[in-house]
């Protein structure tokens, strides 16, 4: 298929073309017809017969024949010029139509890719996928709500509901029950909760179904408490008999709190120290440390690929670059839904 510039170029060559013909037709028909010369007088036997009022006849006549011959040349020439006119018109169209017919190719290049719709209604970037599907949930105190001081908050009332009456609580375990729900028929799932230990909430691996079934029993009980080891989480799932091929992990953020089985960072050193009552938070430095190093160690086994679905915290800008880094290592993918996602 030709570029589309080749076709301009030649439609304009066209045009030039015919409209230098259509100038040279123009000019013939003038050299030919003005300059003929004017018709001889009537001559009988070599004599001139003519007199003064024959010679005005006679320029009249003359005036006439010339002046019926220039409206017929000029009426063919008009039809000469319309015929012209009206092939250069449709040789145009057809140039306009090739050039319309090329354009699209660059037009599917910037096609946007097709998204997946799910049980909501809602265009989501997210399919779950695998043979055998590990959801791993984040059950921290930081789970509660999007804003630090309420979860502050919620940690100083001792009873706990406060933090499980959290808005982003209520998202948390709709995200989990969506998730089930969208695994396929021919699945195996397994689901594991982690905030400063680590707890199975189901038997193992189980059809979707019972899946489906033990999580609704269990989260009627289960509230958002402690802190994140992402590290113990990820060593637990290294324990399993039989491993998971896709893990979709359920989180807000950054870890704080390392593994129990070290770390090979040295500067971690510094994450592990007695806190005094004046700063008994971890630093931003060390989560990403703590990240970095639980994540380290377990790509060294792992083959599964990570897929995590973010429910973002405040004040923790360096969780989705990389939780986003992770998945992308492994081919998985990072989803960060809307607060009123799955339900809205």
């Amino acid at each position: 298929m030709r570029p589309q510039r080749a076709i301009a170029n030649s439609s304009l060559a066209f045009i030039d073309v015919m409209s230098c013909g259509l100038g040279a037709v123009i000019l013939l028909f003038i050299i030919l017809d003005f300059n003929q010369s004017p018709p001889e007088p009537i001559i009988a036997d070599q004599i001139i017969l003519i007199d003064e009022t024959d010679t005005n006849a006679l320029l009249s006549l003359q005036q006439q024949t010339l002046t019926k011959a220039l409206v017929e040349k000029t009426q063919t020439l008009e039809k000469l010029i319309s015929t012209v006119t009206q092939k250069m018109l449709i040789k145009s169209q057809q140039v306009i139509a090739i050039t319309k017919l090329e354009a699209p190719k660059e037009k599917l290049l910037k096609a946007k890719p097709i998204q997946t719709k799910s049980s909501s209604g809602q265009l989501i970037g997210l399919a779950i996928k695998g043979p055998r599907i590990l959801i791993a949930f984040d059950t921290s105190a930081s789970m509660a709500d999007n804003k630090l001081i309420n979860i502050i908050l919620g940690i100083s009332e001792k009873s706990g509901k406060r933090l499980a009456a959290g808005k982003k609580w209520k998202q948390a375990k709709e995200t989990l029950v969506w998730t089930i729900e969208n695994t396929p028929d021919n699945s195996q799932v397994q689901v594991i909760s982690y905030s400063d230990a680590v707890r199975s909430l189901t038997a193992g691996w189980v059809s979707r179904d019972t899946a489906l079934r033990d999580i609704e029993r269990t989260l009627r009980d289960l509230g958002p408490e402690g802190g994140t080891s992402l590290g113990r989480m990820l060593e637990y799932v290294e324990n399993i008999d039989v491993l998971p091929t896709d893990i979709y992990v359920i989180t807000d953020g950054l870890p704080t709190i390392s593994g129990d089985k070290g770390s090979p960072l040295a500067n971690l050193k510094n994450c592990f120290r007695v806190p005094s009552r004046k700063n008994s938070y971890v630093s931003g430095a060390c989560r990403e440390d703590l990240m970095v190093s639980a994540v380290q160690r377990f790509q060294k086994k792992s083959t599964a690929r990570i897929n995590v679905i973010l429910l973002a915290l405040e004040g923790d800008p360096k969780a989705a670059p990389l939780y986003w880094k992770w998945t992308s290592f492994t081919k998985g993918i990072l989803f960060t839904p809307k607060d009123d996602w799955p339900s809205a």
